[in-house]
């Protein structure tokens, strides 16, 4: 056991190294950049938690994002505030659930059950791609083949598992129970329901009904910046600067910060999950209020109020 406990540092070196190949994994499977970073956050958060009792090779932490991949598609909402919390109230605590291992070996073999009925060169290239994690240019060296054909049947095979997801969650039972409700609520409760429709504010002051002021961990769709993730740590690095007493005495690492996006976009609430150093977290905290507005999450069609972490590194050079 103890002979595979990876050191903060060496998960750090980790994480920065697979980084790039875990948000080309998301695109590859979501086609945006927000659900791409989703995938990373929980990607590391999960190899975090296991450091423990496995050695995270790349394969290994591979494995893990495609797990998360496959997680997204079954429906099965992401946890990361949730792991967050742990990990600010005890780094060293931080592990992974029962149920957590029993939806990765769920998602394993649900997987593997579909791959096995492609056919092979399209099963093959699937595998050097997602599991031993080859770039496309080198499955196409490997394979004698052009780039363009290895991405095409990528996407094709991503077409065939989505395919195979609808029909596993999407039954005739499910589409009658979908249709019946539909009719017994109607246009009128549509429009109640509207976060900006006239019925919806007419009701709640005739009634004095509460604005929803919850904090949510876990939404339909989480906030997100509102150009994409890359125009964000543009914007993050262009605008940081470095604590001359912190680069004085060396001192450089990841901050992690959690604070919550507020209905208008504005970002509040911040607190720091673990950093290096308090002089970095106030400069850390201090870029992320640049980057407001966000776009704001929603939750049954509404904006609400959603936590959110975000890491900023500092490395001086």
């Amino acid at each position: 056991m103890e002979e595979h406990l990876m050191t903060e540092q060496e998960f750090e070196q980790l994480v920065d190294r697979l980084r790039p190949r875990l948000m080309q994994m998301g695109r590859e499977f979501f086609g945006s950049d927000t659900e791409a970073e989703e995938v990373v956050q929980e990607t590391w958060l999960r190899a975090w938690g296991v450091r423990d009792r496995v050695e995270l090779t790349d394969a290994y932490v591979l494995r893990i994002a495609r797990n998360v991949c496959v997680s997204l598609w079954r429906g099965q909402r992401l946890q990361m505030n949730r792991d967050a919390d742990v990990l600010a109230a005890d780094v060293t605590a931080d592990t992974v659930t029962p149920q957590e291992e029993l939806e990765e070996r769920e998602n394993s073999e649900w997987l593997l059950s579909r791959l096995q009925r492609l056919p092979k060169a399209e099963r093959e290239v699937w595998q050097l791609f997602y599991d031993e994690g080859l770039t496309v240019e080198e499955i196409a060296m490997a394979r004698a083949t052009s780039v363009g054909t290895v991405r095409k049947t990528i996407s094709n095979v991503r077409r065939t598992l989505r395919k195979d997801v609808r029909r596993h969650f999407i039954n005739l039972r499910h589409l009658l129970i979908f249709v019946l409700i539909a009719l017994a609520t109607g246009i009128g409760v549509a429009a109640i329901i509207s976060p900006r429709g006239t019925m919806r504010g007419v009701i709640q002051k005739v009634f004095r009904l509460p604005e929803d002021t919850t904090i949510y961990d876990n939404v339909e769709v989480m906030p997100t910046y509102h150009k994409d993730i890359d125009a964000l740590y543009r914007h993050i690095a262009a605008e940081i600067h470095y604590p001359e007493s912190a680069l004085a005495d060396s001192v450089q690492g990841r901050v992690i910060v959690r604070f919550v996006v507020e209905k208008d976009g504005r970002l509040t609430n911040f607190e720091v999950v673990r950093t290096p150093d308090a002089r970095l977290s106030n400069e850390a905290i201090r870029v992320l209020k640049l980057t407001e507005p966000w776009v704001p999450a929603k939750n049954k069609g509404q904006d609400v109020r959603c936590h959110f972490v975000m890491p900023v590194h500092f490395r001086y050079k």
